[in-house]
């Protein structure tokens, strides 16, 4: 048994890593003009549990955190025309957010920085029934790794 320590010990926290930043564009009719009967990948923060637009939400947070957890959370922005807000594949109203996570790579391929969060997203049925697609002709879903 150890009758005396010497040296000092304490706890302390340190962030560390770098911010890995990401952008997401969902197609999302009458997002921005009628947003109360918006459809298609429709999301809102409204902190109603049982509020599908928070449901969906939540499950593509939770669909992303399964390789790694956003840090950084920004709330969905409805706009009018993904396109005009930087999407290169999507058109039309629908929301806008963004997530920054502190592991490098963690979605990279040999072919993108973003391959494997395109291949693991493609196909999540959100909980107001729309299928995540994306690419192909009904693709309503693009990601971007922000520089």
């Amino acid at each position: 048994m150890v009758s005396k320590t010497h040296g000092i010990a304490s706890a302390t926290r340190i962030v560390t890593g770098a911010l890995q930043c990401y952008t997401v564009w969902c197609k999302s009719p009458s997002a921005f003009t009628d947003s109360e009967n918006a459809s298609g990948i429709n999301l809102k923060i409204t902190g109603n549990i049982e509020d599908d637009t928070q449901k969906n939400f939540e499950l593509m947070v939770q669909s992303i955190g399964l390789r790694t957890m956003p840090i950084i959370i920004n709330e969905p922005t409805a706009v009018i025309d993904l396109a005009k807000d930087g999407a290169t594949s999507l058109t039309g109203e629908g929301f806008v957010w963004r997530f920054g996570v502190e592991q490098v790579g963690t979605f990279a391929t040999s072919e993108s920085e973003i391959g494997l969060l395109v291949k693991e997203m493609d196909g999540i049925v959100l909980p107001n029934g729309v299928i995540l697609r994306t690419s192909g002709t009904d693709q309503n879903i693009e990601f971007e790794k922000e520089v």
